[in-house]
This record gives structure tokens, sequence and C-alpha cells, in this order.
């Protein structure tokens, strides 16, 4: 295999979970969602009982042919107002996001009535965004009112030659949490699909994913591998992310981001079969090397985020 394939086959565990995109609902808005959302709540406690996760979240990816996508439904323990004002904020996406050991920084411009998010993607290790691929996203806010928020993500075209890449992230207050509904699609490409394969059969041979093959005849079910344990790996890891930066908000403004990089491995680190990658003292490291970079880069094109605990 040439060295640029190789490089480019450990980039694919960054590219799936970033940009499964679906199209936006039919109707959307057309009826009031909350009745909708009170049904997941009541649907996600059975999950959190019964489910592979232990705790309210209910997760369904497939691939096909032409279109990957995934559909996320959970329950944060987090009140809707703290939730709805970060996911409406781009600048609030560049704090959870880079967490993510590829994405080596998230910068955001400000526009009416969308704004731009640019996300610079890598290797694991520590990577100037100058070296990294940068993916660019329209911001949208398509929907907000009282308990409700609606926000999507998206970009006609993406790395490796994949396309029509769509992200629709709602929200709704129910009985004192905020229970949250992903939707998200892409089109691969045949360098995708190629490299994917490439990944399964290397790096990512015998890694697993959170749910249970069905039971053989051969033996007890095993955790599903694969692209369905992929995607399953990189969803929770997004999840657990956004879950971190949630529960360091309410902390000063000084002491949230070395909060949230503990926050976030050691939540991840409760999944080490799934989710390990490097020891803790190698994870800091390299965020706070390439948070600096990403100040760097976001003071090259605005202000910074100026919500408490930002940039």
């Amino acid at each position: 295999m040439r060295p640029s394939c190789w490089r480019r086959a450990r980039l694919v565990p960054a590219l799936l979970p970033l940009l499964l995109w679906l199209p936006p609902l039919p109707g959307w808005g057309a009826e009031d969602p909350r009745q909708r959302f009170f049904t997941h709540y009541q649907e996600l406690q059975e999950d959190a009982r019964r489910g592979p996760f232990g705790f309210p979240l209910h997760l369904h990816a497939e691939e096909r042919e032409e279109l990957v996508r995934a559909e996320i439904h959970g329950n944060l323990d987090h009140p809707f107002r703290t939730f709805g004002a970060t996911l409406a904020e781009a600048a609030s996406w560049c704090e959870f996001a880079p967490l993510n050991l590829n994405i080596k920084a998230c910068t955001f411009q400000s526009q009416t009535p969308e704004a731009m998010l640019t996300l610079y993607i890598g290797g694991k290790g520590y990577q100037l965004p100058e070296a990294a691929s940068r993916q660019p996203y329209r911001f949208q806010v398509r929907a907000r009112q009282r308990g409700y928020v609606a926000i999507s993500l998206n970009a006609l075209e993406g790395l490796l030659g994949t396309k029509g890449h769509q992200l629709e992230i709602e929200a709704a207050s129910v009985a004192g949490s905020t229970v949250v509904e992903f939707r998200s699609s892409y089109q691969p490409s045949a360098a995708s699909k190629l490299l994917t394969a490439i990944y399964l059969t290397t790096l990512g041979r015998g890694k697993i994913g959170f749910s249970r093959e069905p039971t053989s005849a051969t033996g007890p079910p095993g955790y599903v591998k694969g692209e369905q344990g992929l995607i399953e790996r990189n969803t929770m890891r997004y999840y657990l992310l956004l879950k971190a930066f949630l529960d360091t908000q309410g902390l000063p403004a000084g002491r949230q981001f070395e909060a949230r990089l503990n926050a976030a491995y050691d939540l991840m680190e409760r999944y080490p079969a799934q989710l390990h990658e490097m020891e803790k003292a190698e994870y800091l490291d390299t965020k706070r090397r390439e948070h600096e970079n990403q100040i760097r880069l976001q003071q090259t094109l605005g202000p910074l985020n100026a919500q408490p605990g930002g940039l």
C-alpha cells in the first residue's frame, strides 16, 4: 500500500462520524414536535435498563450502496435552557468537537443568517491544523422556540470525494431533562469505501461496537464489528464529548478547559474495549497543544467566543 493511502486510511474513524447527515424532515415545524420527544423520553427509559450503553441512548445505523446514515435518540440530564443555548451557537461546537482525537482544530465565522464552521481533521497524534484536512460546513438554526431547538449543518462535498453531508439535531425539554435527536447521512465515494475497507482489515481489525450480534448456533453473541461497529464507536464518542462539555459548563471560566479534557477522557475510558486509543497523559498533552493552535487560527478570522469558558 502506498504511504498516502495508509495515512488516509488512518483518518477513516474520524470521517464517518463527523458527517453522517440526513435531509430535513418533511414538514419540519408544521406541528408541535414536543409530543414526539415525550414519546422518545418514554422509550429511552427502557433503553437505559436494557440497552448496551448503560444510559438512555438509542442508536440505529446502516450502510447502503449510495448512503451511510445514522439516527440517535438520547436523554441528557441537563436542563434544556443550557443545552439549547449551547447548540444554537457555532462557537460552542468549537469547544467540544476538538475533544475528539481526530479533530485538530475548529474555527467559526458568524454571518447572517447562518455561520460557517470549519473542522480540521487529522490523525490521532498531535498535528498542526495546517497539515490537516479542512472541512467547512454551513451552520443554521432552523427553529428555536420555548423548550425546542433545531439546528442543521451541511456540506455539498466532503473529504475523499464524499457528497451530500447533512446533519440535523433537534432537542426538546422533557421532565426537566433534554431529549436529543440526531439524524445524519452522506453519500460515500469509491475512495471512501476503499479506505474504509482498508482500515477495517488493518488498524480497525478486531475493533468492536456496542450492539450485540444475534445469537449464533456456534456460541454466545458477540459485539458487532466492521462498519456497524465503527459508526457506533464514533457516535458514542461524540455523545460523550458533548456530555463532558455540558457537565463542565457550570465551572469558573478559567477551569473549564482542563476540566473538560479530563471529563472527556474519563467518560470514554468507561468503555475501554471500544474507545481506548491512548493513555491519559498523552491525550491531555495533545489536546492542550492543539487548543493553542486553535486559538491562533480563530484570532485570524474574528473575535473569539464571547461566552464564559470559550476559546
